[in-house]
Order: structure tokens, then C-alpha cells, then sequence
């Protein structure tokens, strides 16, 4: 299921919004490991928790390379991608 919402946020323009508990939940999950920043907004009343995810990190764009998530990249963060890794590999 947090792999669905990276991807869902890999293929996202950001800052983008979430709502829900159980997304929330996956949300600060992704940033426990790093992946992602976000900003959680408390719940008022009734209304569900909000959350923003602002940015992808490197990490999280490393994992999404890695395991082919990245298709939600915008083809020049690909190509700055690709390119970083060739550096270092030489």
C-alpha cells in the first residue's frame, strides 16, 4: 500500500495534499524512512487529518530509481538522475 501512495506522490506536482487516517498513517511511514517531506496538519473537529508532502527527497528519488518506481519523474530530474549516478560510478 506505501509503495501505491510513493508512487501516487512520485507522479504528483508538489506540494500536494492528503487526507485520511489511514494515508496519513502511510505518509509519516514514507517519512520515517526518509523518502519524503511532509507537513501534518491537526485535525479540527470533525474534519480528517491533513497532510502536505512538499518535496521528494534524494533518498526517495534513489529508492524510486532503484526500483523502477520513477516513472512519475519529470524526464530533467531523470536526466539529473542518471547522470549523478554515472559520476559515480566512474
Amino acid at each position: 500500500m506505501r509503495h501505491t501512495l510513493f508512487t501516487q506522490v512520485l507522479a504528483a506536482q508538489l506540494p500536494k495534499q492528503f487526507r485520511g487516517n489511514s494515508i496519513i498513517g502511510q505518509l509519516k511511514d514514507l517519512e520515517d524512512a526518509g523518502y519524503i517531506k511532509v507537513a501534518f496538519s491537526p485535525p479540527r473537529g470533525a474534519a480528517p487529518s491533513r497532510a502536505t508532502v512538499n518535496e521528494i527527497t534524494h533518498l526517495g528519488r534513489a529508492v524510486a530509481r532503484y526500483f523502477g518506481t520513477d516513472h512519475g519523474l519529470r524526464n530533467n530530474d531523470r536526466e539529473r538522475l542518471r547522470h549523478s549516478a554515472a559520476i559515480r560510478r566512474r
